[in-house]
This record gives C-alpha cells, structure tokens and sequence, in this order.
C-alpha cells in the first residue's frame, strides 16, 4: 500500500459529478448535511445527507492501486454481503471513475482494540462471519496471498526506507513463500471472506455490519478468524471461541492450518508497512 494521504491534499468535500449520484442530490441540490468520516487512510471518505436520507460517499485517494485491492471484485462481494444485511446496503457505483461507491449510512459505534478482548463482542463478530460465509462463493479466482507479497516487496524495492537491510526481508519472505505453498496444496473450501477485519471496519449499530469491502476474496473461511488473531493479539487467548462462533468447530491458535494463517496476515501487513516506509516488527 502507498502512504497515508497528506492533510493537505485531502478533499474537502466530494467533488460535484460525484454528489449528483447521490439519491436527492441528482438535479444538482445542495447536501443537507456534509462531513468526512473517520477510519480510511487512503480513500475519501463522506457522510452526505439529502432530503432522501443518509449516506455514505466513497473515492479513490491518489494512491488507490494497492496489492489485493480491485474494484470490481469489491462491489461482486460487497453486494453478496449487502443483500444478506452483513454490510451497507449498496446504493450506487461506478468503480472506473475514481472508484465512486455509495451505500447507505448506520449510525453506530466503530469497533476499538479492547472490543477484540470481549468474548461476547468476538461472539457477535464469528456469528456475522458464519451469516457471511455461509453466501454461495461467486465464481472467481481464490485468495493467492504469494502474488500480494510479490507486490508489495516491488514498492518496497522500488523505494527501499534508508533504515531497511535487504538481509532482513530475507527469512521472513522465504517463510511465508513456504506458508502460502502449504496453503494452496490444502484440498479447503472456499467462501467469501471479508479479509480485512480491522477495527475501522466493524460498526456497531442496529447490528454489526461489516465495512470497507476492498480486501475481500473468495478464500477458506479460517482467514477471517486468522486475520482478527493477527491483528490483535488480545483475540488470541479467545480464538477458539471466535473459530466456534464461526461455525468452524474446534479450532484453536495452535491449529497448524489457522497458524499458516495467521502468519500470512502478519507478514502482509508487515510488508504493507514497509511499503509505506513505516517500522513494523517482522513476523
């Protein structure tokens, strides 16, 4: 992924093409209500409020064209999710023109680090996973997380940070080349999976939707479990409570196919902060 998108060069507010998609805008009206939301690094993000209701305006930032990231397979599964009332209803897209994504607002709370330590909120969360991974899987190509890797270490040696050692990229790649390897050979069912279950993207409301659909992909279900316990490790000591709730049985963090897993998140992530030229811990 790119870094951040600087203050400065963020949008102060949609511009005008793209709010005439919106339902009561579309005869060039004025918003109600207009206000950045919280959460996205890279893309712009609006709450835009029209005499028809709320709802939530989605763009491409400059550096959009991120490892894993593809607009047309976001909205196929996005739209999956949304039409089981696992995510945001989708109101109106156009994925080649600055990615533009409308879908309805909820009002509600966004996730935080120590809702990962809640058995009851992990159960709430494996529930709406068993809800998402129980969908008919379209027909598209599965997860092959080795390609994502490959992507990111271009960037990376595109624009090496000045701190970084090529010896240290050395081990951790060659383990994970490894893990996907021990993946692929796996005989798994595939499903959709959200992939990205970062704090940002959970949303208590009138029940608990799932945003931001950018990373999701036809994968074995075990990848969203492992992408929570990679990402939090306050989950780990609940995740077969979370694999249960999920409908995955007796799973547990020393399962050797959810430790492939999880190692995958882990070193994803790591390289999508080197990409950034952000310190990051190695796997």
């Amino acid at each position: 992924m790119a870094a951040p998108i600087p203050a400065a060069a963020r949008l102060s507010a949609p511009p005008p093409w793209a709010l005439g998609r919106v339902p009561g805008l579309t005869r060039g009206e004025r918003p109600l209500a207009l206000a950045r939301l919280d959460g996205g690094s890279v893309n712009e993000v609006f709450r835009v409020d029209s005499g028809c209701g709320s709802f939530v305006l989605r763009l491409n930032g400059p550096a959009w064209r991120r490892p894993g990231v593809d607009r047309d397979r976001e909205l196929l599964l996005h739209g999956a999710a949304a039409a089981a009332g696992i995510a945001p209803g989708i109101v109106h897209a156009e994925p080649d023109r600055e990615g533009l994504l409308i879908t309805d607002y909820h009002a509600g709370r966004l996730w935080c680090e120590q809702d990962y330590a809640q058995v009851p909120a992990l159960h709430r969360l494996g529930a709406r996973l068993q809800q998402l991974h129980a969908l008919p899987a379209p027909d598209i190509a599965q997860f092959d997380p080795w390609p994502v890797a490959g992507a990111y270490l271009r960037q990376i040696e595109a624009a090496p940070p000045a701190w970084l050692l090529p010896q240290q990229l050395a081990a951790p790649l060659a383990r994970l080349e490894r893990s996907c390897a021990a993946l692929d050979l796996s005989s798994s069912p595939s499903c959709i999976v959200h992939g990205d279950l970062a704090q940002n993207n959970l949303l208590e409301g009138s029940r608990l939707w799932l945003l931001d659909w950018e990373y999701a992909q036809r994968s074995h279900p075990l990848m969203d479990v492992a992408c929570v316990l990679a990402y939090y490790p306050s989950a780990q000591r609940h995740g077969a409570e979370l694999a249960s709730a999920a409908g995955l049985g007796a799973v547990g963090p020393r399962d050797e196919e959810l430790a492939e897993r999880v190692y995958v998140y882990r070193a994803l992530a790591w390289l999508w902060h080197l990409a950034r030229a952000e310190r990051a811990t190695a796997p």
